[in-house]
């Protein structure tokens, strides 16, 4: 499998995927943030209201979530797909047995930005990134494949 994704103005890099959960009858097609410094993925609050989650039904994480300046409780969602196309056009699921949402934030009234849905380590840990970049962007390829590489001469 082969995804190609691609860095936006701001060097976001974006994966657009299908998110799918048959227990709240979720089918949503929604943007992913990659992070690779984030342990886990997750969903938005924003985005449970939009998919109107009921949290009271999910099972709540040990302790709050912060992202972004946000910090709110979390709960546990599970039983997912992610639907990936890949780079010849087929869709390709990925089995996600538990996403963290995050609830409601804890200081609503905070003036931040906007978080996304992040793809965390516990789905990226899966695949190889590809980073082919340029100054105002670049693309990004995301593979199951053997990918090997050799460091330039005199670099370890």
């Amino acid at each position: 499998m082969r995804v190609i994704c691609k860095r936006d103005r701001y060097r976001y890099i974006r994966l657009p995927l299908r998110f799918i959960n048959r227990g709240f009858n979720i089918d949503h097609i929604t943007n992913f943030c990659i992070d690779t410094g984030a342990p886990y993925s997750l969903v938005t609050y924003e985005q449970a209201v939009e998919w109107k989650l009921p949290l009271d039904k999910l099972k709540p994480t040990p302790t709050p979530h912060r992202v972004g300046g946000v910090e709110g409780p979390g709960y546990c969602l599970e039983n997912n797909v992610m639907l990936l196309r890949d780079f010849r056009g087929k869709l390709i699921p990925i089995e996600v047995s538990q996403i963290v949402v995050i609830g409601p934030p804890i200081a609503p009234k905070q003036r931040v930005l906007p978080v996304p849905a992040l793809l965390g380590d516990d789905i990226l840990r899966r695949f190889t990134l590809i980073v082919e970049s340029d100054l105002h962007g670049g693309k990004v390829i995301i593979t199951d494949e053997t990918v090997t590489y050799s460091s330039p001469q005199g670099n370890s």
